[in-house]
């Protein structure tokens, strides 16, 4: 499953504008099952990113660095996706 999530991020952090190029990257659940999701989701490659370190744990909760820069530019990202459909 990684390998088709890298495969489908281009090798690069999912999270919209980032520029950690050159950090391993990190498969993130998006619902995990501590969040309500079901354990067949664990391995759906719909329900994963791939993600950087500095990503995954601003997404995980494990960090507040950056935290209101980098989640203006997820929300940035999302509204204007959001606008052109």
């Amino acid at each position: 499953m990684r390998l088709i999530a890298l495969e489908r991020a281009g090798n690069k952090c999912e999270w919209p504008e980032c520029i950690n190029y050159d950090q391993k990257l990190e498969m993130a659940h998006l619902k995990d099952i501590g969040m309500g999701g079901s354990p067949s989701r664990k391995y759906d490659i719909n329900n994963v990113a791939m993600l950087c370190k500095l990503h995954h744990d601003l997404y995980d909760g494990r960090t507040i660095s950056l935290a209101k820069k980098e989640y203006r530019i997820l929300l940035k990202s999302y509204l204007d996706y959001e606008r052109q459909q």
